[in-house]
């Protein structure tokens, strides 16, 4: 059975669906997964700003598992983070997208208990394309 998680703070709305871990499809590791088989697995996650999807690689949400909750804040470059909290006690893990007028920026996910020392961030560049 799916379940789906929704967040929306301003101009930016999230709807992350969550499914089954199926071995199948899903063995590997997971945040919120390394000590154990997951039992959901992040299948999909949309991000709406001004109501036009934005585009996201399948890398920026893929191995995320055990999703508790999600929400948008601003931080304090004026960017829209979507912040994810998952897993539980020594596997959570919280991520972070980053989004500046519409676009993803950045990506980091961090081990709850330790941030500063168990993390991965990605930053993703956008170069416009003239025809």
């Amino acid at each position: 059975m799916q379940r789906t998680l929704q967040a929306k703070l301003g101009d930016y709305m999230a709807k992350v669906l969550l499914r089954p871990y199926d071995l199948r499809l899903d063995k590997g590791l997971w945040h919120g997964g390394s000590e154990s088989t997951p039992k959901e697995v992040v299948h999909h996650c949309e991000i709406r700003y001004r109501g036009k999807v934005v585009p996201l690689m399948r890398g920026a949400y893929s191995d995320l598992a055990e999703v508790n909750e999600i929400r948008f804040y601003k931080n304090q470059r004026g960017e829209m983070v979507l912040k994810i909290d998952g897993g539980d006690a020594a596997d959570s893990y919280r991520a972070y997208l980053v989004f500046a007028k519409g676009m993803l920026v950045r990506r980091r996910v961090e081990h709850s208990g330790f941030p500063n020392n168990f993390y991965e961030e990605t930053r993703y560049v956008n170069i416009p394309v003239r025809d």
